[in-house]
């Protein structure tokens, strides 16, 4: 199971010191917040942009948590995004955001908030590449993980682990994890626990050791 540092939660005032302190770990999440679609604001393109160039070399997926986001496909793939995902209650026609990011040459995805029912899901598998399911939403107490969430990830990386990728995403800790790469998850989207740690990469590394036992 891969581990995807989300820099949403690294200082934004240091951004490429953040990124350097990943030292090689390959991957870096970056979820783009309109402060429409949810409450807050991460990242404009210049900024994005920026991350890109100080995250070269690194797998780049984006997460777009935004009104509007057949906006942003074409940008994305211009500065080397490999995967991007969005949620299906801002896509009335997912196909079409779907089918656009891969004829971009990325792989897609769709997300999904805690309150709609994975079935959601069922009619797109076929043309997904991975599913996000959020295991924390805006609660007023930090975002925290919320353990429903959790097994219903389980529950569908242990369904559909073999068809498509599955990720989850929020407030998740070590047991979590853990539980997540006996199912069959793909990846595991990390905040605070990764960017919090004094020492991102080591503390990656130690997760992912763990995880593989």
């Amino acid at each position: 199971m891969d581990l995807l540092p989300s820099i949403a939660s690294a200082s934004q005032i240091e951004l490429g010191e953040e990124i350097r302190r990943l030292k090689s770990w390959p991957f870096l999440h970056i979820d783009i917040e309109d402060g429409n679609f949810l409450p807050n604001i991460t990242f404009g393109m210049k900024t994005v942009k920026a991350i890109a160039s100080a995250a070269e070399g690194k797998i780049l997926d984006v997460h777009l948590l935004v009104t509007n986001p057949m906006d942003y496909l074409e940008p994305m793939a211009d500065l080397g995004v490999q995967k991007i995902c969005a949620h299906i209650e801002a896509l009335p026609y997912p196909m079409q955001f779907l089918n656009r990011a891969r004829q971009l040459g990325m792989k897609a995805g769709l997300a999904l908030n805690m309150a709609t029912p994975v079935s959601h899901l069922d009619p797109f598998y076929p043309a997904m590449d991975f599913a996000l399911l959020m295991t924390a939403e805006p609660d007023s107490q930090g975002d925290q993980l919320y353990p429903p969430a959790l097994d219903r990830a389980v529950r569908l990386a242990e369904e559909r682990g073999r068809e498509i990728e599955i990720f989850a995403d929020g407030g998740l800790n070590e047991a979590a994890l853990q539980r997540l790469a006996r199912a069959g998850a793909a990846a595991a989207v990390l905040g605070r626990l990764a960017f919090g740690a004094n020492q991102p990469f080591e503390t990656l590394s130690e997760l992912q050791a763990l995880i593989q036992q």
